[in-house]
């Protein structure tokens, strides 16, 4: 079973918070966005997250603090739902600071929660669990209102998950009930349904199928009548898994088969990738080996989407920016005709004393403006260092990540070549063919991703060589990873092949690149391409 997923804060389940006065037409607008934005929640991530962005800039404009602390927690639950830790986290440090200099404890304590929920998120359960411990110390329960009930069933239901991870079955059982208690109390059927799951979850390691399978079902029921999308794909896996591990492969199947449309459908990438590999093994077992592999091939294109969906969120972000200008325009032209009258009357005053002005701020303005585009340009010069800088962190990030993988792969690889010797003669076939696949996945996955980030960092590189030598392919990889200085064995580890190998492509590459002299460094020369 895969890891439990944390309780998010989500305020508009609250009820009212503190009150702060809003003008009528400020109250409005919030209102429709807002509520268009928590709608957008359970169906398309990146649309909602604009519009919540849009609002937390009309209240900081506005000074409306409260509202405000609202709008950024469900920024950075977008955040954190998509898998965007480090923003989330920098969301939730940003209302920590503001609340408190605003000395506002309540969201204050959300977002001390959220704060906890990202080390959760990370797996770090030790330090979540002594963060929600600090919490419950620090925020005692003072009164029953529904605010400060449904916080406490986040951090109870949370702190469980911290415990059953680090093996406090009991611990967390403990906690899983309080939780149940206050979401049965306060009536909240989205966290009760939660708690449900993550005592499901609970049984399973216990080894408690039967139990496990109750629990998932309650909270499916409830997920299924609240229309809780997310949360319904989520049990549906979870329930297949359990009737798998029951040997019950056909109640199985038809669950993750649920769960897979539903998230294919909503574009819920981690659970397409969680119901395909489930199902992949599923068909496996049963020798409909076309339909493995559709499912390995749609695990894989899903695994990629994870790591290189940026294009795809800035797509849904600008349809959403349009619809959203577009709105926009209606009112301001709606506005623009009702003021019409008033111009009108003063419009040759207002017109003579513009040009009066104009006159008046011409010198002026030039000069101004020249600042201006001399202070743009040192900024854009400043801006482009930094993204560089950046890019080249990420470049090396990945490339690291990557080396750490392939590494992984070369030993699972080595493991199965010893099983085969163990197995029967029919077993070597099948074993052969998982090696072959493993050494095309991890050779031609490392290399497609390594050679996306390279080409957004070094976009010219290529151009320059394929303009001024005859390179082939491999002979452009390999002078790709020289530049970055990476060893043979490294390279080695990336591509899949020998030491030596590697070598030998290092001396045909100087040849062609013209380099004679034995003192001139191959990376010293590619760096200065």
């Amino acid at each position: 079973m895969k890891k439990i997923i944390p309780f998010l804060i989500f305020i508009s389940v609250f009820g009212p918070v503190k009150a702060q006065k809003m003008a009528t037409t400020d109250s409005l607008f919030f209102s429709e966005i807002y509520k268009k934005a928590q709608e957008l929640r359970e169906t398309n991530l990146d649309s909602a997250l604009f519009y919540f962005q849009q609002l937390d800039t009309f209240l900081a404009d506005k000074e409306y603090s409260k509202k405000r602390y609202r709008v950024m927690l469900d920024i950075g639950n977008v955040y954190l739902t998509q898998g965007q830790s480090d923003l989330a986290l920098e969301t939730y440090l940003q209302i920590s600071e503001a609340s408190q200099l605003d000395d506002d404890a309540q969201f204050k304590l959300y977002a001390e929660i959220s704060i906890a929920n990202i080390y959760l998120d990370s797996e770090e359960y030790r330090k979540a669990l002594e963060r929600f411990q600090n919490i419950r110390k620090k925020y005692a329960v003072t009164d029953s209102t529904q605010a400060n009930l449904v916080a406490y069933c986040v951090i109870y239901s949370n702190e469980g998950i911290a415990n059953e991870n680090l093996g406090f079955y009991e611990s967390a059982e403990e906690l899983y009930k309080k939780a149940i208690n206050l979401s049965q109390k306060v009536e909240e059927k989205y966290y009760l349904a939660n708690v449900y799951s993550n005592m499901g979850s609970l049984e399973v390691k216990r080894k408690n199928y039967k139990k496990a399978l109750s629990w998932h079902k309650k909270a499916l029921a409830i997920r299924n009548k609240g229309n809780y999308t997310l949360g319904i794909s989520q049990s549906q896996t979870h329930t297949g898994l359990i009737y798998l591990k029951l040997n019950e492969v056909q109640e199985g199947e038809e669950y993750l088969q649920k769960s897979l449309e539903s998230a294919l459908k909503m574009g819920y990438e981690k659970q397409i990738i969680e119901n395909s590999d489930a199902l992949k093994k599923v068909y496996e077992g049963k020798g409909e080996f076309e339909k493995a592999y559709e499912m390995q091939k749609l695990e894989m294109e899903s695994r990629a989407e994870v790591f290189n969906e940026e294009s795809i969120k800035n797509q849904e972000r600008l349809k959403a920016k349009y619809e959203y200008e577009l709105q926009k325009q209606i009112e301001e032209k709606k506005r623009e005709f009702r003021e019409t009258v008033f111009k009108f009357i003063f419009g040759i005053l207002l017109l003579l004393l513009i040009i009066a002005f104009i006159l008046f701020r011409l010198q002026k303005i030039k000069t101004r403006q020249t600042e201006l585009q001399n202070e743009n340009i040192k900024k854009e010069k400043h801006l482009l260092h930094q993204e560089l800088d950046y890019k080249n962190k990420k470049l090396m990030s990945n490339l690291m990540f990557l080396l750490q993988k392939n590494e992984m792969i070369s030993g699972l690889i080595e493991k199965l070549r010893d099983a085969k010797k163990l197995t029967k003669a029919q077993c070597d076939k099948a074993l052969s063919e998982m090696i072959r696949q493993l050494k095309y996945s991890h050779n031609n996955e490392s290399w497609e991703e390594f050679d996306l980030y390279f080409q957004e960092v070094h976009s010219e590189f290529y151009e320059k060589l394929s303009s001024n030598y005859q390179l082939t392919t491999n002979e452009m990889k390999l002078a790709a990873f020289t530049k970055l200085k990476l060893s043979s064995k490294e390279i080695s580890s990336l591509t899949g092949q020998s030491i030596r190998t590697i070598d030998v492509g290092r001396y045909r590459l100087r040849k062609k690149l013209g380099i004679t002299n034995s003192e001139t460094n191959l990376t010293t020369f590619l760096n200065s391409i």
